[in-house]
């Protein structure tokens, strides 16, 4: 195959959310792949189509995932959720882990993929942190620096045991879900990325790679595995 087919769950329809949309696919296409946008659609017949027209799934950035699906009450500095996006992204990749499709989860898609698991996340990490983890206007360029497990996907990816990132997140990993380890973590502590135990390809990652391709050319090298493995 030798454009494989990506599906992306819509960001939504503002301008903001369409120039968010546009750095993932242009990433993605970049790899070598075609992109399918995912309107929210919760039905049988439409998720059962997705599954089996997409190679692979990308599950994006955006708001704070509702607490409810990881069995907590909503605390101070939690986010306003998209339910539509909660149930729609939920159950597509329940769906897509079922059948073992190659996964990449960015930020929110990482909470979301440790969510669907069986995890929890801390829903502000502003009290705990150390880092600077939320620096919007220099998504371009790294904020700190994650330390790589010399065993994950990821390091082989990168080839390194260290990476300097981005940062545009204020939750983060808790517990853990099931079949998850950590792939990286920040200086202090927090979860940067997961990856499944004995599951066929799954990048799991807090930072925004999207934002840095363009002059960080490993963080291109992602969507390039991805792509790849979807192929």
């Amino acid at each position: 195959m030798l454009y494989p087919r990506i599906g992306l769950p819509k960001l939504g329809s503002d301008l903001y959310c369409l120039y968010m949309q546009y750095k993932y696919v242009h990433c993605l296409r970049k790899a070598g792949a075609q992109v399918e946008i995912l309107a929210p659609d919760i039905s049988v017949e439409y998720m059962a189509g997705m599954i089996e027209r997409c190679d692979g799934f990308l599950f994006p950035g955006g708001p704070d995932i509702q607490p409810k699906l990881y069995g907590k009450d909503v605390e101070q500095g939690c986010g306003k959720p998209d339910l539509m996006r909660d149930a729609f992204e939920s159950a597509l990749l329940g769906a897509a882990l079922e059948v073992g499709k190659p996964l990449f989860c960015i930020c929110r898609g990482m909470q979301l993929l440790n969510v669907v698991l069986g995890g929890t996340l801390y829903q502000d990490i502003k009290p705990r942190q150390q880092c600077k983890h939320w620096d919007f206007w220099n998504r371009a360029s790294a904020s700190h620096s994650v330390e790589l497990d010399t065993d994950s996907l990821l390091s082989g990816i990168l080839e390194a045991d260290a990476a300097s990132v981005n940062s545009i997140h204020h939750q983060a990993v808790d517990d853990l879900g099931k079949r998850l380890w950590i792939a990286a973590d920040s200086p202090d502590g927090f979860p940067e990325a997961l990856e499944i135990e004995d599951y066929p390809f799954c990048l799991a990652v807090q930072w925004h790679p999207e934002h840095m391709a363009a002059r960080t050319p490993a963080q291109q090298k992602l969507f390039r595995a991805f792509v790849d493995a979807c192929r």
